[in-house]
This record gives structure tokens, C-alpha cells and sequence, in this order.
């Protein structure tokens, strides 16, 4: 594989072309890798302390009182953004839930399908949470 850097001072925003002779898994992968690069951690609170959060580190991200969370590894942040702005700043692999969370799909520990079509989710750090109906096909779509 070679990697080239072409540097043009009139680009809007950084743009990443892969070329291959197929589109094999090994590309695939590296697509991917590509898209769920997010180099800018999230700024949480919590006791009136600033920390940046490492997007790897989210289990999930939920609005509570009109206010943003993070339940993270390290603990629970308050974040200033809303979730629909930080929905788009995140990597693939976190998937929207319902109208008020999203989860890192990588800190799922376990999925309950009921026969009622209701999805109840396992998370890291004994977190449970529901799929509401109307994102059931597209986390189905997302994790199964």
C-alpha cells in the first residue's frame, strides 16, 4: 500500500480518495477505519471540572431534564452540546436509540429481542436501556 499527501491550500476540508484495483474487504476495512476516525475529543463536565473525553471511552450519551450526559468509563459528564450536534460528530459505530440516546455500539455487552418487537439493551457499567419503535429497524439494521 502507498500512502500520498497532495497538500491544496484552497480545499474546504480534508478529502480522502482510495484507489484500488477492487473493492475488496481489505479495502472495506480500511474504509471503515477511515470513517470512524475522529480526532477532536468531547469537553464534559463534572463538579465544575472541564475534561476531555475520548469518544472511544462513551458507553452511551443521553438528554435527562433538558440537560446532555455521557456515561463514560471514567464516570458521568455533563456535556453543553446538544445530542443532535454530537450525533453527527461521532463515529459510526455509535447508533441513535431513541429521540433521547445514543450508545457505542463496541459497549454493548447485550441485546434482548422481545417477541413484542421491543429491543432492551445491555451496556458496560450495568447500563440497560430501550430501543424505542421507531428506531428498531435501524438498530437492527446497525447491530444484527
Amino acid at each position: 500500500m502507498r500512502v500520498d499527501f497532495l497538500e491544496d491550500k484552497d480545499a474546504y476540508d480534508t478529502r480522502v480518495i482510495i484507489q484500488a484495483p477492487e473493492r475488496s474487504q481489505d479495502v472495506e476495512e480500511l474504509i471503515e477505519a477511515i470513517m470512524s476516525f475522529s480526532p477532536s475529543p468531547i469537553s464534559g463536565y463534572s463538579e465544575g471540572v472541564m475534561t476531555r473525553i475520548v469518544k472511544d471511552s462513551i458507553i452511551r450519551i443521553y438528554s435527562k431534564d433538558k440537560k446532555v450526559y455521557a456515561d463514560t468509563t471514567d464516570g458521568s459528564f455533563l456535556i453543553k452540546s446538544p445530542l443532535y450536534q454530537l450525533e453527527g460528530e461521532l463515529p459510526r459505530k455509535f447508533v441513535r436509540i431513541s429521540n433521547s440516546e445514543i450508545v457505542n455500539s463496541d459497549r454493548i455487552i447485550r441485546l434482548d429481542l422481545n417477541l413484542a418487537g421491543t429491543i432492551r439493551i445491555f451496556l458496560e457499567g450495568d447500563i440497560e436501556s430501550h430501543v424505542s419503535r421507531r428506531y428498531v429497524s435501524k438498530v437492527k439494521e446497525a447491530l444484527i
